[in-house]
């Protein structure tokens, strides 16, 4: 398989991790292999910057993993390229962030004080980092928008408790690189704070897809019964949520 050096990298240059790293954001044309107990059959998910994360099975031996790997050289790297097609002239860092979620644009500005501090006043978020690149600001810029989400989409969700009549126990607000939400058992909500990135009906979708699943824990006929009572239009928030991850900035993902 082709990548920079027209050759599949050896697994042990891939970076390893266990499923506790499962929302660590994969590096740009970066390769990664995670175990997870939860995956019977090795999977590979293709970022939109270019990164590669393969998910296996602890046992999973690494002769196992390069020979899935070639199988799927081909898939992988004409993905790879339509992602390039898609994103042609992307900056490494914004110089302004749109979150139409809650109707706000911000100009980015960066110095490089150190404080490892951000900040927003007027319209502007400050960004300072040891230096302005972005190894060093991208993780400043996740976490700020978590810090941002948090109370928005614990809003969000309490709206939207109201209207369905299902009420988690708890809500949390992490940054996921392959969902928008989740529900565990224990009645806990887990959203995106990517979400502040779409449009406000999205948002209020995805709350909405997430609530049901208090009562039903799976994608049967009568948990998509159950969600369109509350969203007929459902099919269309599916489509497009599916493939917003595509146009996602690399800020944010990598």
């Amino acid at each position: 398989m082709s990548n920079s050096s027209n050759e599949t990298p050896p697994i042990v240059q891939y970076s390893l991790l266990d499923d506790s790293n499962s929302n660590a954001p994969v590096e740009p044309l970066a390769w990664r292999v995670r175990t997870s107990k939860r995956v019977r059959n090795p999977k590979i998910q293709v970022f939109p910057h270019g990164g590669v994360e393969v998910v296996v099975h602890p046992r999973t031996r690494p002769r196992e993993i390069e020979a899935f790997v070639r199988e799927n050289s081909a898939w992988i790297e004409r993905t790879r390229l339509e992602f390039r097609e898609l994103r042609p002239d992307e900056k490494a860092l914004p110089d302004r962030i749109e979150l139409p979620a809650i109707g706000e644009s911000l100009a980015v500005h960066y110095s490089g004080k150190g404080t490892g501090k951000t900040r927003e006043a007027q319209g502007v978020l400050f960004v300072d980092s040891a230096k302005p690149d972005p190894a060093e600001c991208r993780p400043l810029l996740r976490d700020w928008l978590k810090r941002k989400a948090r109370p928005i989409l614990r809003d969000a969700v309490a709206v939207q408790r109201d209207f369905t009549g299902l009420s988690p126990r708890r809500v949390q607000v992490r940054l996921q690189t392959t969902r928008w939400g989740s529900c565990s058992t224990t009645g806990t909500l887990s959203l995106n704070a990517a979400l502040l990135l779409r449009s406000p009906e999205e948002l209020r979708y995805v709350v909405i897809h997430e609530l049901c699943h208090l009562e039903h824990m799976n994608h049967s006929k009568q948990y998509w019964r159950l969600v369109s009572r509350f969203e007929p239009d459902y099919r269309r928030f599916e489509h497009r949520l599916n493939r917003a991850w595509q146009t996602s900035p690399q800020w944010l993902i990598g």
